[in-house]
């Protein structure tokens, strides 16, 4: 006699004879200890590798941030693919693994994508552009990348409790999962609220940034302001400039001063740091008429670079009255000669 087992109700195995899904998305928190020990990984490469070539880094101005985007590309493409097992060293710290919704890691182009979808927003946001030398419409450009992209790939990791996946993710088809188990993700659909969220809150961004954007131009020393701005941009070396009108008040005294502080990123040699400031407080005075307003005026030449994982610089302040400085730079007896 033949006796038949009863079937297993606990069977595994799905109608099609796949496993079910079971894999859980990633913690947030596993994520953000990843890329802080993969940006503490990256910035000491970075550093080793640009720090004995200060001076050559340093003439690279605005380009740095693009410098480092090439730099740590390989980094992520590579380990987030299949390649590296969809980890990077970050990721193996805290057993995490970029995968698609079966479980399999991703190919290297589309690791590629993803990590372009993330990284070019913060690149961008961390480029130091000539104000008055940009022309306007990369000035938009960069402002709707940095904005539309990254703030939204920002919002969806934190707040996309269901897949925690960013732009970069969606553009890239990834997740990022646990890596202790095998197999399909468990994935919910991401709540259209969201959506809703992340389309007015851009359009609340972009309308408010034009509002302020007007006020500021009406702002009554920002005028001059720019105008000193383009003046210093045009000198030779200089790379940008950065204008700021501010009160401050002595701690010991309580007296308040207003300082006229001009910032300039120079490509110049350090040996001719002083004579450099001195060139810039004499354009100035010469051109900007309300400098005898304030009781200092203080320039700031800054010499280094920024690449995005890694930076250095070295910053010379100089600090005098407005007499002061004509006297050094006009003679006791002289007075600065009057623009027509």
């Amino acid at each position: 006699m033949n006796i038949l087992a009863p079937p297993i109700a606990s069977d595994p195995l799905s109608a099609d004879g796949t496993l079910p899904p079971n894999r859980a998305i990633g913690a947030l928190w596993r994520r953000v200890a990843a890329f802080a020990v993969d940006g503490v990984a990256l910035g000491l490469v970075g550093l080793a590798m640009s720090l004995p070539f200060f001076e050559t880094f340093s003439r690279i101005g605005a380009w740095g941030p693009l410098v480092g985007f090439c730099l740590a590309l390989p980094y992520f493409a590579i380990l987030n693919s299949g390649i590296g097992n969809g980890q990077t060293l970050g990721k193996r710290v805290v057993h995490i693994q970029v995968v698609d919704q079966y479980g399999n890691t991703i190919s290297f182009w589309r690791s590629v994508a993803r990590y372009a979808v993330f990284a070019i927003p913060y690149f961008l946001s961390e480029m130091s552009l000539p104000v008055t030398r940009t022309p306007w419409a990369v000035s938009i450009l960069i402002s709707v990348i940095v904005l539309g992209i990254g703030g939204p790939t920002l919002y969806l990791v934190v707040f996309n409790r269901h897949t925690r996946q960013g732009i970069h993710d969606l553009a890239a088809g990834s997740y990022v999962a646990d890596a202790d188990k095998d197999g399909a993700l468990e994935i919910q659909p991401i709540w259209g609220v969201h959506w809703v969220i992340l389309g007015s809150g851009l359009i609340a961004l972009f309308l408010g940034t034009g509002v302020l954007g007007n006020k500021i131009a009406q702002w009554g020393p920002f005028p001059q302001l720019l105008e000193d701005v383009r003046l210093v941009e045009g000198m030779e070396g200089v790379q940008a400039a950065g204008v700021q009108d501010m009160n401050t008040s002595n701690s010991g005294s309580g007296e308040r001063q207003k300082i006229l502080v001009v910032n300039v990123h120079w490509a110049g040699r350090s040996a001719d740091k002083q004579a450099f400031a001195d060139q810039v407080a004499k354009l100035i005075i010469e051109h900007d008429p309300t400098v005898k307003e304030h009781d200092q005026l203080e320039i700031t030449s800054i010499r280094g670079y920024f690449l995005g994982i890694a930076h250095a610089q070295a910053s010379y302040y100089y600090q005098h009255t407005p007499a002061e400085w004509n006297a050094r730079l006009f003679g006791a007896e002289k007075s600065p000669p009057t623009n027509p």
